[in-house]
């Protein structure tokens, strides 16, 4: 009986050890990535600045919520996309993909980015 329980035992063990393995085989990656989500404060400590929840993000999918806390409408613009004009006391989503290195963002209301609506995010 004790020789069936082993037997049976290693037939369990290989069987675990052969689906990571066969799927690294066949070429693919049982990882899964997580998105980056990042909270950006619009009008808070003051109109024409972004608080940011994170300095810094891995490389890959990201969503920025943004929030409007200040009296005026402001959007926000970072690796090329844009989100839709958020107005006082309301959010929205904005989902992009970060390349590795410095990404700019800023809000794009004509005079919004020059009085310190914007900054740069760090991607690793």
């Amino acid at each position: 009986m004790r020789s069936r329980w082993v037997a049976v035992s290693a037939v369990v063990a290989c069987l675990a050890l052969a689906a990571p393995l066969a799927s690294f085989a066949a070429g693919t990656d049982t990882t899964v990535a997580k998105a980056t989500t990042i909270t950006v404060i619009a009008g808070k400590p003051t109109e024409f600045h972004f608080t940011l929840s994170k300095k810094s993000a891995a490389k890959g999918a990201a969503t920025f919520k943004i929030v409007n806390r200040g009296k005026l409408a402001h959007d926000f613009k970072i690796a090329g996309k844009t989100s839709k004009m958020v107005q006082p006391g309301k959010s929205t989503t904005l989902k992009v993909t970060l390349k590795k290195g410095k990404q700019k963002y800023e809000c794009t209301v004509p005079g919004h980015a020059a009085a310190g609506m914007k900054g740069i995010l760090v991607v690793k």
